[in-house]
């Protein structure tokens, strides 16, 4: 039967594991063995005659001109569940989203990422002040996001261990443990640039140790007010 429109046939939906992702067009379309529909020997049906599968994006993506939520992220290997648009002539599929599973190393094999799962994967070497990770998440209040090179984003619900965490696979990171306290360390070089104006109100102490040189140059005026005592421990102080 050849399908006269869209849905016309009804809902033929399938199951399927992702073979290829490198889309030509760049759309996030994926190549999908199906179950059932596609022989599992790939030197009867070749990945590259399997059809493109078109990505079903979430309602938040506009995915119209240049604005959404990219369609990528889908690796090969991945089982993915989707149906046909063009109902039983099955040329035409559409992904509407992963299935997670588990292999037989439950640890390593588990599709879900680790710190989702009360795990967390990431190893930091403390530097100076910096103080222990707060990452004490319960299952299943951590949502994560991990990307295939090591990058993670973290939103932590666990009740009273609430956390935010943005990090890079470089061990560049920024935490918000459940107090509000804010760390934030770069292991490279660091760039902070204000076109206009700043302000810094520090309601506390503000200790500074630099390990090299401090260069500071100011185009105007310099200004130092202190309404206590004014402390210089240096061997020398050079004013000229």
């Amino acid at each position: 039967m050849t399908t006269t429109f869209t849905g016309n046939e009804g809902f033929r939906w399938f199951i399927g594991a992702v073979e290829d992702r490198d889309d030509p067009l760049k759309l996030g379309r994926v190549r999908v063995r199906i179950f059932n529909v596609h022989s599992e020997k790939s030197n009867i049906v070749k990945t590259t005659d399997l059809p493109w599968a078109t990505m079903l994006n979430p309602i938040n993506s506009a995915s119209h001109i240049d604005v959404g939520i990219s369609p990528t992220g889908i690796q090969v290997g991945s089982v993915v569940v989707g149906f046909f648009m063009d109902g039983n002539d099955g040329n035409t599929p559409v992904i509407m989203g992963t299935i997670c599973g588990i292999g037989e190393n439950k640890i390593e094999k588990h599709d879900v990422p680790k710190e989702a799962r009360e795990i967390n994967s990431i190893n930091k070497t403390p530097t100076g002040p910096e103080p222990a990770s707060a990452y004490a998440a319960k299952y299943p209040y951590n949502k994560v996001i991990k990307t295939e090179r090591g990058h993670v984003i973290e939103i932590d619900d666990t009740p009273d261990k609430e956390r935010i965490h943005l990090y890079h696979r470089s061990g560049t990171y920024s935490e918000i443990n459940h107090d509000g306290r804010k760390v934030e360390k770069v292991v490279d070089n660091d760039f902070d640039i204000v076109i206009k104006n700043r302000e810094v109100w520090v309601g506390g102490n503000v200790n500074v140790r630099v390990k090299g040189n401090v260069n500071i140059l100011v185009d105007g005026t310099y200004t130092v007010e202190s309404k206590g005592n004014m402390k210089f421990k240096a061997p020398r102080i050079d004013l000229n």
